[in-house]
């Protein structure tokens, strides 16, 4: 079983600000309703059996997008969980009830879980090198590295990958030697599904409130320590969709 979780349970103020009413930005459009980011990852992962979607933020006009707009094909796949928490928790939290919902639903009985924020336009070969390969997959991109909006990711001497995030877009610090740095692609691949729940069982509760790298750096860290491959998937075309203008880039 292959499934595909995406989140996107906040508020995106600024986004609703540009727009000038409250907006979920992920079923935004300009003019056809079928022009979506939702609707674009959704088709992009078609082979996949389920869809988990995290909302919250007007979490009743997602279900209604979903019931109005998606192909009935898509509807029979989804798992639509909300995140009552959206406004006080960070994205660990979204992540995280997505999590649980596979499990609780489907056990460690799946062969892997891709996961990717719900703000992002990515073309449809970049897609389909992660969706292809077997192994867990880490994404990157080839903008540059700026603490404003970069989730960044380094590799130490020992070849494990930590990802580094600014909340407050002030400052990126790394206190030790490192090997290699990029932007992160924000989509990634899990194929270990034991390892994955055993992580976000060990995390603390309190942490999954925060940031959703916790469990991303949990995983990872360990898959990395215990030998395993990872690989690393460039995206050629990769847009973080935050003002109106992106879309336009997108073709949305």
């Amino acid at each position: 079983m292959r499934i595909f979780l995406t989140t996107v349970a906040g508020s995106a103020t600024r986004f609703s600000e540009s727009v000038g009413k409250p907006t979920v930005k992920c079923i935004f459009n300009r003019e056809d309703p079928k022009k979506t980011l939702l609707n674009h990852m959704l088709t992009q992962a078609k082979d996949y059996d389920v869809y988990v979607i995290v909302g919250g933020f007007l979490i009743g006009e997602l279900e209604k997008y979903i019931d109005e707009v998606l192909t009935e094909e898509q509807k029979n796949k989804i798992i639509l969980v909300d995140n009552k928490f959206y406004k006080e928790y960070g994205s660990g939290w979204s992540l995280y009830l997505g999590v649980k919902a596979v499990f609780d639903k489907f056990g460690t009985d799946f062969d892997e879980l891709l996961f990717a924020e719900g703000d992002l336009f990515v073309d449809d070969e970049s897609f389909n090198k992660v969706a292809d390969t077997k192994e867990s997959v880490i994404t990157i991109n080839t903008e540059a590295i700026r603490a404003k909006k970069a989730v960044a990711l380094y590799y130490d001497l020992d070849e494990v990958p930590h990802y580094i995030y600014d909340t407050s877009h002030g400052q990126l610090k790394i206190d030790e030697p490192f090997t290699a740095i990029y932007n992160s692609g924000q989509i990634w691949k899990f194929t270990d599904s034991k390892l994955l729940e055993q992580a976000a069982n060990d995390i603390k509760p309190e942490q999954h409130e925060g940031t959703n790298l916790v469990l991303i750096n949990e995983y990872f860290q360990r898959l990395a320590r215990s030998g395993r491959t990872i690989d690393v998937i460039p995206m050629n075309t990769w847009i973080n969709c935050n003002t109106i203008n992106d879309f336009v880039i997108a073709g949305l």
